[in-house]
């Protein structure tokens, strides 16, 4: 996670060593069909794999992660913005047959009063990889809104946050263009900065008309991505890329709407379905992998280590309603964290210092939650420049989540180029006001065409009135 505040809780994984020859060509897709017995290449072993032929998904593999990400420490939205409220219920996660073969099939739905389910499974403390090739045969649902991904995340999640845990997205597929598949590795780079390469083929007909065969080849000195056998990409690790040592765990999902794919809309069909007909990883036999390198927090964190009492500088003097904040960023356009003694209350302000040109924003999160239904309205003051014209206000609570846009509301002049915000909180429509979380949080600052800009904004003066 991008989340700066990390957490320290050490797990144990299973480490399972394996390895790959990047030279050895993927077999013919055409030939792969799930019921056949799963191809072993001269010199590999068949390490893990699953055909899903069974009658239901075999939780000895698979494990779900369910809800909006709020139970993994994220904000809601998984991070990304994401729509869905991912389940454990058959008819978002089952073994169907489709073309003539069993195959697991992830299906996002719409529900009744307008929302979206889905699912999501990992392999976390079930199995992990580290090195090797991994071959997945699936095809890919369609529609605006859709993002589509099989993906692989680092055993250390939670001992550092995303993107020092790693992670390589074997594929994923917006929904939007589905005739477009992108792999990716994200990591921290040698400048504490968030690290991306990035890489995207195009099929026709589309990925959603017909199952292809995915490969990653992963060895200590390289990452390769193959498409149906032909090579898309092929990315060399780096010093600065030592998450990619490390063991990961497998995800599948389909994820509605976030910052990446957009939101539905009246073109998008549901339910859409993303179908595996199998997942096979094999081990280089003889390999002897070198070992890990040991985790160093600092220099593979985004960002900042961020104090915590430095979130109190956006507070109100005197205001202590709210009890012990931290103060959070997130994403790969989250902003720096300082303090400025430019304020309009007491001897300090809170600085979030925007990098711009990505999606991302900061937040102040609360110990325990708080009942705020005796108020009526938040208020605030910012200082910051004419080119940021509009941003997102959010507000979190156990339950539910609620924005507001700062170009909807005019605020009151005050000294030393601060402007006082005044937001009745009946505009946070949906929020329950009785176990409030995040009590100010301020995401994607943006010009006046609409792009993310670069900003400086000082926050202070910070509570809820009557």
């Amino acid at each position: 996670m991008k989340k700066i505040a990390f957490r320290s809780l050490l797990l144990s994984f299973a480490v399972i060593i394996i390895s790959c020859n990047k030279e050895d060509n993927s077999n013919d897709p055409d030939t792969n069909d799930s019921a056949d017995i799963p191809t072993v290449y001269e010199g590999w072993t068949l390490q893990w794999n699953d055909e899903f032929n069974e009658a239901q998904i075999n939780t000895n593999n698979w494990n779900y992660e369910l809800g909006d990400g709020r139970d993994y420490g994220l904000p809601i939205g998984w991070g990304n913005d994401e729509k869905q409220i991912y389940t454990s219920n058959s008819e978002n996660s089952s073994i169907i047959e489709d073309e003539g073969a069993s195959v697991l099939a992830i299906t996002a739905l719409e529900d009744n009063s307008g929302g979206y389910t889905s699912a999501k499974l990992t392999t976390q403390n079930l199995f992990s990889m580290r090195f090797g090739r991994i071959e997945i045969k699936a095809k890919m649902p369609k529609g605006q809104g859709l993002w589509s991904a099989i993906w692989l995340l680092g055993d250390n999640k939670d001992q550092i946050d995303w993107p020092g845990c790693g992670e390589i997205d074997i594929l994923e597929v917006l929904g939007n263009e589905p005739s477009k598949q992108y792999s990716t590795i994200h990591f921290t780079d040698d400048e504490n900065k968030h690290g991306e390469i990035q890489r995207s083929s195009i099929k026709s007909p589309d990925f959603s008309s017909s199952y292809h065969v995915f490969t990653l080849d992963w060895t200590p000195e390289s990452i390769t991505f193959n498409v149906d056998g032909n090579s898309l990409n092929t990315i060399l690790i780096e010093d600065d890329m030592k998450e990619f040592l490390r063991s990961y765990f497998l995800i599948l999902n389909v994820a509605v709407g976030g910052y990446w794919p957009g939101e539905p809309d009246e073109t998008t069909v549901f339910p859409q379905t993303m179908y595996t007909d199998y997942i096979r990883v094999y081990a280089k036999n003889g390999f002897q992998a070198p070992d890990a390198p040991v985790l160093n927090i600092e220099e593979e964190t985004v960002g900042q280590l961020i104090e915590q009492s430095i979130a109190d500088h956006a507070i109100q003097d005197g205001f202590t309603d709210l009890g012990t904040l931290e103060a959070v960023v997130y994403g790969p356009g989250a902003p720096e964290v300082v303090s400025s003694d430019t304020a309009i209350d007491g001897d300090a302000s809170l600085v979030f210092n925007f990098p711009g040109e990505n999606w991302g924003g900061g937040y102040l999160q609360l110990d325990t939650s708080k009942d705020i239904s005796a108020f009526t309205a938040l208020k605030f003051s910012l200082n910051k420049p004419d080119s940021l014209v509009n941003c997102e206000i959010k507000l979190e609570s156990v339950a539910s989540d609620a924005v507001v846009y700062l170009a909807d509301y005019t605020g009151t002049e005050l000294s030393d180029g601060f402007v006082e915000y005044t937001i009745p909180l009946a505009d946070f429509s949906g929020l329950n006001n009785t176990e409030l979380t995040i009590p100010f949080s301020i995401w994607n600052p943006e010009d006046s065409n609409g792009a993310f800009v670069k900003a400086t904004v000082l926050i202070d003066n910070i509570y809820f009135s009557m």
